[in-house]
């Protein structure tokens, strides 16, 4: 487990640097899908979701996300998608767990407050970890908190490496 603790550490720089980029083109890359369509060409994939294009908060009902935008109002939606879910692409494709044949060897989950501790393993015998938690603060709102890889894969093919901390309204 120390192994996992320390790959984590260690992807957490190049993590960072690969959000604070999302964030930085999230207008530039919101005004490519205008041209490309709500999934983002290529590589410029990476900065987005991989389990959902730029629209995707509207096929999820994400509140604030509506459908039938056009010109400024869907821009700014897009590049507000991009800034919710920023580099998941990154995140799964060079930092994330491969998940054909990986199990998981411990999963401890309570209620009050949310709290979620999974152990995994990939088929090659690699162990990794998730920590969520929604530690409750005032007003209905959450500090919402997720490290480690996400301990199911959006995307069919890794466990992408996650790190958020931030609030969440109940």
């Amino acid at each position: 487990m120390i192994g996992a603790v320390l790959r984590y550490l260690a992807y957490l720089p190049a993590n960072l640097a690969f959000v604070f980029l999302a964030f930085l083109l999230s207008p530039l890359l919101a005004a490519v899908s205008l041209l490309a369509g709500p999934r983002l060409p290529s590589i410029l994939q990476w900065f987005a979701t991989l389990d959902a294009d730029l629209d995707g908060g509207i096929s999820q009902r994400v509140k604030g996300y509506k459908p039938a935008l056009t010109g400024w109002a869907l821009w700014w939606q897009r590049t507000c998608w991009i800034c919710r879910n920023p580099a998941h692409g990154w995140q799964s494709e060079l930092l994330g767990m491969p998940a054909a044949g990986s199990i998981i060897v411990r999963q401890v989950i309570s209620e009050a407050p949310k709290n979620q501790w999974y152990v995994m393993e990939t088929a090659k015998g690699v162990r990794f970890f998730c920590f969520n938690r929604d530690q409750p603060l005032f007003g209905g709102f959450y500090l919402k908190v997720w490290l480690g890889w996400v301990n199911k894969s959006y995307d069919r093919r890794n466990h992408h490496y996650a790190f958020q901390i931030g609030p969440k309204r109940a």
